[in-house]
């Protein structure tokens, strides 16, 4: 199967969506999915200066500086739409939550699920454990032994390396091919 851009995919998402309720299809809205975000590479500088009447203003010394990054919330929510999209019995495949919280006047509370992947589940018949790493990211030792498990299971640990939609589409059909 040819990969899906991520346009044609929404397109695609979207007409499912539609196809699966019974409203009008103009009052469905089409998923979105943030790829990328911004984030702040340095901080504002501002100083506060009084004008010639003596009210105060603010005057930016140096701006906000920002980059863009990828949003791993929301590859792992692109991953798992397509999956359940375009896997038919998929319908146990789900993100995990493997971080901690934090609780006023508690503070750090550590995840129990230290060393699940980001997504998990049954996938045509086979297991799936998917774990996501953009950019930089590492496989950690609790997720090394993770991977360990699975596989000697007999389920599949995909340990994704993101670089755009399409080679992740080629990669996971490799993997689980479609039916």
């Amino acid at each position: 199967m040819k990969p899906y851009t991520l346009k044609q995919f929404i397109e695609y998402a979207h007409m499912i969506d539609c196809l699966n309720t019974i409203v009008p299809a103009k009052s469905v809205s089409k998923r979105k999915y943030s790829v990328t975000k911004r984030k702040a590479t340095q901080k504002k500088i501002t100083e506060i200066q009084l004008d010639e009447r003596g009210v105060p203003f603010e005057v930016i010394k140096q701006p906000l500086i920002t980059k863009e990054i990828h949003d791993t919330n929301g590859i792992t929510k692109l991953i798992v739409d397509y999956v359940h999209l375009i896997y038919p019995k998929s319908s146990t495949f789900q993100r995990i939550s493997s971080e901690g919280k934090w609780r006023k006047g508690i503070g750090y509370i550590p995840s129990e699920n230290k060393g699940l992947s980001d997504a998990e589940g049954m996938v045509n018949g086979r297991f799936l454990s998917l774990e996501l790493k953009v950019g930089k990211d590492r496989q950690q030792e609790s997720q090394k032994k993770r991977q360990i498990k699975v596989e000697n299971d007999g389920g599949i640990y995909y340990l994704c390396k993101w670089i755009d939609f399409e080679t992740f589409q080629t990669e996971i059909q490799n993997l689980i091919p479609i039916e």
